[in-house]
């Protein structure tokens, strides 16, 4: 179940992971997008997603670029995230719910949720610069070698920025409403609330479905990167 999912009471973020090659742009940074360098790799796993045949390494940097600008701690999560989401899809397309609705004006086509991470353009208020056209509609170009490629909801570099920036919101959120819980608790409360907005509860009591589906991934991507996992 996709869901809208608050940064603060002003501003409303989508919700809805090299051997680092693939990728757009040219430095950048959380408000201008692009992809810097990763030399290193400390989340290469040499994984292949059985479902779709795609290296589970193929959206690292952008993975790495944006955990830190969003100050999450375990950009390895995000991964884990991508293979539940899409499968490491980025031409995925789902939620025919239409968690937001269908915005004055927009098609039931463009009300869904997208790409690697599955974010849902109907929801977002992050920027108007990302991820949409000039007339307010969201740009779902498919077609990589296209000039509206660069800004398009399906581009892993938008969509991964969207979805790290939203579970970083969700953090923000929960760390006001439940104080006192561990850094790792947060994390699973944000993402519980990537996948179901309003599902935490507690420091305790959150979308644990979710969560664990997530984890799942998460502990063979870390064992196969000889990463150091955190202990949720």
């Amino acid at each position: 179940m996709k869901r809208e999912v608050r940064i603060s009471a002003a501003t409303t973020v989508v919700i809805l992971l090299c051997g680092c090659g693939g990728g757009n742009g040219n430095g950048g940074d959380a408000s201008s997008g692009g992809i810097k360098s990763c030399d290193t790799d400390p989340l290469r796993t040499g994984l292949v997603a059985q479902q779709t045949g795609v290296s589970v390494d193929a959206f690292d940097c952008q993975v790495l670029q944006w955990a830190a600008a969003y100050n999450e701690p375990d950009p390895m999560i995000f991964k884990a995230i991508i293979y539940v989401e899409s499968r490491f899809d980025e031409k995925a397309v789902a939620c025919p719910n239409l968690p937001c609705g269908t915005p004055s004006g927009w098609t039931t086509a463009e009300s869904g949720c997208y790409g690697v991470m599955q974010v849902v353009p109907a929801c977002s208020s992050l920027s108007k610069n990302v991820g949409f056209l000039a007339n307010g509609h969201p740009n779902l170009t498919t077609d990589s070698s296209a000039s509206g490629w660069a800004n398009s909801f399906f581009n892993p570099d938008i969509n991964i920025q969207i979805g790290i920036a939203g579970v970083a919101g969700n953090r923000a959120q929960v760390e006001q409403q439940f104080p006192g819980c561990s850094a790792d608790q947060y994390t699973m409360m944000a993402i519980g609330n990537y996948n179901s907005y309003g599902s935490t509860k507690s420091c305790t009591v959150y979308n644990t479905d979710y969560d664990n589906a997530v984890l799942a991934a998460y502990r063979q991507y870390a064992t196969a990167a000889g990463y150091p996992a955190h202990a949720y």
